[in-house]
Formats: C-alpha cells, sequence, structure tokens
C-alpha cells in the first residue's frame, strides 16, 4: 500500500518517558506499522462484495485489484472479516 502519513496518539506516564523516548517509541511503532500495513496483509483480512458480478469473493488478486482503485464503483464493497 501507498506510505500514508499517520496521526499516532501515544499514550505513556509522563514521568518515565522524555521527549527522545518518545521520539524513540514513535518510530519503532512507525517501523511495525509499515512492515504490517502491506497490501497483501490487508487482502487476507478483507472480503470483496460485489453485488453485480457474483457476491463475496475472498479471491486475493480481486480484492488486490480492487484495493487499488481509488474509489469503487457502486454496490461493490470491500468487508473486514473480524
Amino acid at each position: 500500500m501507498k506510505n500514508m502519513e499517520r496521526e499516532l496518539l501515544i499514550l505513556l506516564p509522563e514521568e518515565f518517558y522524555d521527549e527522545v523516548a518518545l521520539q524513540q517509541e514513535a518510530g519503532f511503532l512507525h517501523r511495525v506499522l509499515t512492515q504490517v500495513d502491506t497490501l497483501e496483509h490487508t487482502a487476507e483480512a478483507v472480503e470483496y462484495l460485489n453485488l453485480h458480478r457474483g457476491g463475496i469473493t475472498q479471491n486475493k488478486l480481486r480484492i488486490e485489484n480492487a484495493l487499488r482503485r481509488p474509489v469503487l464503483g457502486h454496490f461493490q464493497f470491500i468487508i473486514h472479516k473480524n
């Protein structure tokens, strides 16, 4: 997936972390999310529903193609499995 800018809200006790430690924690979270948030992982976690062409599919190729589109067509949905 594209590199998106994220806003992270990190709730930590102030007395244990200084500004450098907070920057290190944010950097660690960014690296973890960059590795996990890929098109392949997203395709495994969702299903593609196309009411025009036969319902729900778990075909990774169709899901990846749908996720690459900027806007889905009418009656097309991405549904999370959980």
